[in-house]
């Protein structure tokens, strides 16, 4: 019997085992998710759940009713009995948790200074320092979430084609790259300013239009549920 890690984001859910095995990824627009959902539990032989979630009280309902009976449901939020990074916050349970499960797993693992970027609907960077207190960061909307501001906003239209950090020829080359430049340059302001020992990207959009990040450092598509196994694996 064992235990059930899930990741549920603002338009996704993923879902891994103990070992770090993908068991399920779901986006919450798509048909019928629910159903390929419920068969991770047929037959079970899981008793607990660990729910890292940014998601709406809706969306989490959703989730919970889901869930066979008899399976415990644990939300993760910050102790700092478990923890070894210090969030900045005064109030840390207004930091998004997949934000501070990133930021936990990276510098467990780094033991040393780290920045950890995530690029998803938002694009955040975050600066934890040696000893393991997080200095702070940014949070800028997301690659898609400025194409779509512009689209739903102007006139504008532009064709769907890879960004580079080239300078544009057309409208929705100069779109594309200048969307990418921005997100890149304060990638790298942040870097430089606070030269971290290791750089961990992390996030759905370095599979896409972002990829180019990749090259600032190492990625890591298995953070939040690091974070979550490091917390959580013997509670």
């Amino acid at each position: 019997m064992s235990k059930l890690y899930m990741d549920l984001g603002n338009t996704s859910l993923k879902v891994f085992n103990e070992q770090g095995e993908l068991l399920g990824a779901y986006n919450k627009y798509m048909d019928n998710w629910e159903e390929d959902f419920k068969r991770i539990f047929e037959p079970t032989c899981y008793v607990s759940c660990i729910l890292a979630s940014v998601a709406t009280k809706a969306e989490l309902s959703k989730i919970k009713s889901l869930l066979p009976d008899g399976i415990s449901l644990t939300e993760a939020s910050f102790n700092l009995g478990l923890w070894s990074v210090v969030p900045c916050y005064q109030d840390p349970s207004k930091l998004g948790i997949d934000r501070l499960l990133a930021m936990e797993a990276a510098f467990r693992e780094s033991e040393s200074s780290v920045v950890v970027i995530d690029c998803g609907s938002a694009v955040t960077v975050d600066y934890v320092s040696q000893t393991g207190f997080h200095e702070g960061g940014y949070i800028v909307p997301g690659y898609r979430l400025q194409m779509e501001s512009l689209l739903r906003d102007t006139s504008l239209s532009f064709e769907d084609i890879r960004p580079s950090l080239g300078l544009g020829q057309s409208t929705s080359e100069c779109i594309r790259n200048g969307s990418l430049r921005m997100i890149t340059s304060l990638c790298e302001s942040v870097i430089e300013r606070y030269q971290p020992s290791v750089v961990v990207l992390t996030g759905g959009d370095l599979s896409g239009d972002l990829s180019s990040l990749s090259q600032l450092g190492r990625r890591d598509d298995l953070l939040v549920f690091k974070g979550l196994n490091y917390v959580y694996k013997s509670v």
